[in-house]
């Protein structure tokens, strides 16, 4: 993917995250506080022809944890265990 410039908002620096990253982010915020499963995440962002036996949700969570969550004291993706991700908004 093509790498692509986006801003987080005034709380996180400019971030440069390529579009599967910033699908996955556009996601999880859309549906915030909401535990969102690997399946569903995988069919919004990589569409119909994502084969479920791969990790490729999990390595691309935890690449967008690097850019975001790694550098900042407020860690906002969490793993939901035995379900996926959600995106909390602790304000």
């Amino acid at each position: 993917d093509a790498q692509e410039s986006r801003g987080l908002g005034d709380v996180y620096k400019r971030q440069d995250l390529t579009r599967k990253q910033f699908s996955l982010l556009h996601l999880l915020a859309k549906r915030s506080g909401e535990a969102l499963s690997r399946s569903l995440i995988a069919a919004q962002v990589w569409g119909a022809d994502f084969d479920g036996d791969t990790n490729v949700v999990d390595v691309a969570v935890c690449r967008l944890r690097a850019k975001l969550d790694d550098h900042y004291p407020q860690q906002l993706i969490r793993t939901v265990r035995g379900m996926g991700y959600v995106l909390e908004d602790k304000k």
